[in-house]
C-alpha cells in the first residue's frame, strides 16, 4: 500500500536567505501531513480537539541528506507505527521527484487534555491509529547530552509563535535557536541532523532562560521546555 503522501512547491517564505528549506518549514510540513493522515484515518477533530483534546510531538529525530531548495517539487510521506500505550509512534519523508530520498524523521505523539494538560490514555477516549508500518523498521528518537552550554538567552512565547494550543509552537524552536547560531556559518553549512526533545509547553507570553552552545559542528541549546541538538 502506498503511504499517505502529498506534493509540495518549495516557496520564497519558505526558504532561507541561501535558498535551502527553513528547519522550522521542514518540521511544518510534517506536522501538517502527521494530522492530515491521522484525519484521513478516522480521528477527526470532532474526535479531538472537539472534545477537548491536543495532538502534541515528544520527540523528534531529522535526518537531511539534503534540504530541499527553492522552487523544488518534493513528495512528502508518512506511516504511522504500532501506538505504544500514550505514544503514537511516526516516520516522515521526503523524496525529490526522482525518488531520491532527502530527509527522514521519526516522531512520537501523544494526545493531552487541554484543561489538565496531561496526557491521555487513547484507548479510554476511543482514539485508535493502526500500524502501518508493514513491518518496515521505525528508529526511535535519541535522547540529546548537551554539551558545552557556554551561553545564556531569554526567550519569550510571543503571539505571533503560538499557536492553537495556546503555546510557543514546536516549529517555532528551531527559529529561535538557527537565530543564535552566526549567520557566516549557517551561510557556508547546511544542517544535516535536527533531535528535539519536548520538556513542557511554554504558554503564551511566558519567558525563560534559555543556555546554548556548541562543539566544533554540533550545536545544543537547552531550557526548561526543550532540548535541540543540530548538527551540521
Amino acid at each position: 500500500m502506498k503511504d499517505f503522501s502529498t506534493t509540495i512547491k518549495i516557496l520564497t517564505e519558505q526558504v532561507t536567505p541561501f535558498e535551502r528549506l527553513r528547519a522550522s518549514t521542514l518540521l511544518k510540513f510534517f506536522q501538517e501531513i502527521s494530522i492530515a493522515h491521522t484525519e484521513s484515518l478516522g480521528m477527526t477533530k470532532d474526535k479531538t480537539l472537539d472534545r477537548g483534546l491536543l495532538w502534541v510531538v515528544g520527540k523528534q529525530e531529522i535526518d537531511i541528506t539534503r534540504m530541499p531548495r527553492y522552487d523544488e517539487t518534493v513528495e512528502v510521506s508518512t506511516f504511522p507505527s504500532k501506538t505504544m500505550f500514550t505514544v503514537f509512534p511516526r516516520m516522515c519523508f521526503i523524496h525529490d521527484l526522482k525518488g531520491n530520498l532527502l530527509v527522514s524523521c521519526s516522531a512520537m505523539w501523544a494526545l493531552i487534555d487541554k484543561k489538565t494538560r496531561k496526557i491521555i490514555e487513547p484507548d479510554k477516549k476511543g482514539i485508535y491509529i493502526p500500524d502501518l508500518s508493514y513491518g518496515r523498521e521505525q528508529f526511535f528518537p535519541l535522547s540529546i547530552v548537551p554539551k558545552s552550554l557556554d551561553k545564556r538567552t531569554e526567550i519569550e512565547a510571543k503571539f505571533s509563535e503560538c499557536d492553537l494550543n495556546g503555546h510557543l509552537n514546536n516549529t517555532s524552536y528551531l527559529d529561535i535557536a538557527e537565530d543564535l547560531i552566526p549567520v557566516s556559518y549557517l551561510k557556508n553549512h547546511g544542517l544535516k541532523k535536527i533531535k528535539l526533545d519536548y520538556k513542557k509547553e511554554v504558554p503564551l507570553g511566558e519567558k525563560l532562560p534559555l543556555d546554548y552552545g556548541n562543539e566544533s559542528d554540533t550545536y545544543y541549546f537547552k531550557s526548561a521546555a526543550f532540548l535541540i541538538e543540530l548538527g551540521f
